[in-house]
C-alpha cells in the first residue's frame, strides 16, 4: 500500500480551490443580505413617513373643522336668508317657518346659545308682538338663557293651538279635489297630513285617503291595493293629468269635464236622480249608480276590504270616524262628548225674560216732577205727549193733552 503524498501538487490546489470558493460565496451572501436588509428598512421607514403625514393631515382637518363649529355671526346666519315669520296663528306655516330656521342652524354651524336670539330676530308683526309680552312675563334674564327647545314649547302653544289642529284633522278627511291640480291638492294634502298622525299611522292609510280624495277623472283609473307606497300613487296621478291634457287638446274630451266643479257635479246626480225615477237604469249593487251593462267596478277590489263585488262607499267594513274626536264606531252627531255638553245645556234652567210694564203720569204729576222730560208727537193722527224720567230711566206716553 503506497502513502499519501502531502507534497502532491493537484491534492493542494483542490483544497486551495475549495477555500477560496468558500470565501467568495460567504462574501457574496453577506453582500446581498445586507442589501436586502437595508432595503427592507428603507421601504418600512417610507410606509411610516406616509402614515405620519396623512395622521397630521388629519388631525390638521379636524382642528379646522372644530374651529368653524364654534359658532357663526349673525351676519353669516342672514346670509342664508333664514324666513321671517308674521303671523299670529297658523299651524301649517308656523311649524315650516321652525324646520327652515332649524335648517338655517345647522347650514352655518350656529352656536345652541346663539339659536334663540338669532331666530328671534326673524319675528314681524303679531309674531314678534307676542315676544316681546313673553320676555316681559318671563323676564329678560330667562329669556336670555332660554334654548330653542324652552322656547319651542310656549311659541308652537301659541302659534299651533290644539283647537285650530283639530280643525285641520276634520278638513283633512272630507278634502276632495275640485278643479285643482294634481300638484296643488297634493301640497293641500300633505300640508295637513303632519298634523294627523294618530289618524293615519300605515302607508297603507296614507294611499287610500289620498286615492279617495281625488276625483273620479282620477279613481276610475287607479286601484289603491295595486301601489305600496305614496309615492306611486301621486306619479300616477300626474300621470293622469298629463293624460286628460292631452285628451282636452286632441277633442276627445272638453276642458270642463276634467276635474268639474261640485256645483256640476251635484247638478250631474239628481239629473242622473230623475232618469232614474223616470224609468232609467236601475241602481248598481256593486257602485250604486244607474248604469247599463256590466259594471267597471266589478272585479276591481274593495280599497278598504279588499274584497270584490262593492266600492268603499258601500263596504260593510267601512269604519265611520267622528269629526269631533276623531275615534271610530260613531259620527260626529252622536259623540259622547257633545251628548254631554248637550244633556247639560238642556237641563240647566233658562233665565225668565222680564215682562214690558208701562207707566202712567198725570197732568200734574209730569209738572211737579223733577226728572221728566216731555215731547209732543202723533199717534193715529191724535196728538200726544211723550215723557221721559231721566232719573229712572223709564218712559211714559200721555193721550189727550199738549
Amino acid at each position: 500500500m503506497s502513502e499519501r503524498n502531502d507534497d502532491d501538487p493537484v491534492q493542494t490546489s483542490t483544497e486551495q480551490m475549495k477555500e477560496i470558493m468558500a470565501e467568495e460565496v460567504g462574501k457574496a451572501i453577506e453582500g446581498s443580505l445586507s442589501g436586502f436588509i437595508d432595503k427592507i428598512q428603507n421601504t418600512v421607514l417610507s410606509l411610516v413617513e406616509e402614515r405620519v403625514k396623512r395622521l397630521e393631515d388629519s388631525v390638521n382637518l379636524i382642528k379646522e373643522k372644530s374651529g368653524e363649529c364654534k359658532g357663526c355671526s349673525y351676519k353669516e346666519f342672514m346670509a342664508c336668508k333664514p324666513p321671517i315669520y308674521n303671523r299670529e296663528v297658523d299651524p301649517i306655516i308656523c311649524q315650516r317657518w321652525i324646520s327652515d330656521v332649524e335648517g338655517v342652524f345647522e347650514r352655518t354651524h350656529c352656536d345652541v346659545g346663539d339659536f334663540v336670539a338669532y331666530g328671534m330676530g326673524q319675528l314681524r308683526g303679531q309674531a314678534k308682538d307676542w315676544w316681546d309680552n313673553k320676555k316681559k312675563e318671563i323676564g329678560a334674564e330667562a329669556a336670555r338663557v332660554m334654548t330653542w327647545d324652552e322656547f319651542k314649547v310656549p311659541f308652537l302653544k301659541h302659534h299651533s293651538p290644539k283647537a285650530v289642529i283639530n280643525r285641520i284633522k276634520e278638513e283633512f278627511i272630507q278634502l276632495r279635489q275640485k278643479g285643482e291640480s294634481i300638484d296643488k291638492i297634493t301640497g293641500i294634502f300633505m300640508d295637513k297630513l303632519r298634523f294627523c298622525d294618530e289618524l293615519v299611522t300605515t302607508e297603507e292609510q296614507n294611499i287610500y285617503y289620498y286615492y279617495n280624495m281625488l276625483s273620479a277623472e282620477y279613481r276610475e283609473f287607479m286601484t289603491p291595493s295595486n301601489y305600496e307606497t305614496l309615492t306611486e300613487i301621486i306619479n300616477t296621478a300626474r300621470e293622469r293629468e298629463i293624460e286628460l291634457k292631452k285628451q282636452v287638446e286632441r277633442g276627445e274630451r272638453r276642458a270642463h269635464d276634467v276635474n268639474p266643479s261640485p256645483t256640476k257635479k251635484a247638478r250631474t246626480t239628481e239629473e242622473g236622480k230623475k232618469v232614474e225615477a223616470k224609468g232609467g237604469s236601475p241602481s248598481c249593487k256593486v257602485c250604486g249608480k244607474g248604469h247599463k251593462g256590466e259594471c267597471s267596478f266589478k272585479d276591481k277590489p274593495c280599497p278598504i276590504c279588499g274584497k270584490t263585488g262593492h266600492t268603499a262607499s258601500l263596504c260593510p267594513g267601512k269604519v265611520s270616524v267622528c269629526y269631533k274626536c276623531y275615534q271610530p264606531d260613531h259620527k260626529k252627531s252622536e259623540c259622547p262628548e257633545l251628548v254631554g255638553k248637550r244633556d247639560t245645556k238642556e237641563s240647566s234652567t233658562e233665565t225668565p225674560k222680564a215682562k214690558a210694564r208701562s207707566f202712567q203720569l198725570t197732568a200734574a204729576e209730569t209738572k211737579t216732577e223733577p226728572n221728566v222730560v216731555s215731547g209732543i208727537f202723533s199717534i193715529n193722527s191724535i196728538p200726544a205727549r211723550v215723557l221721559f224720567d231721566t232719573g229712572a230711566n223709564k218712559s211714559f206716553i200721555s193721550h189727550g193733552f199738549i
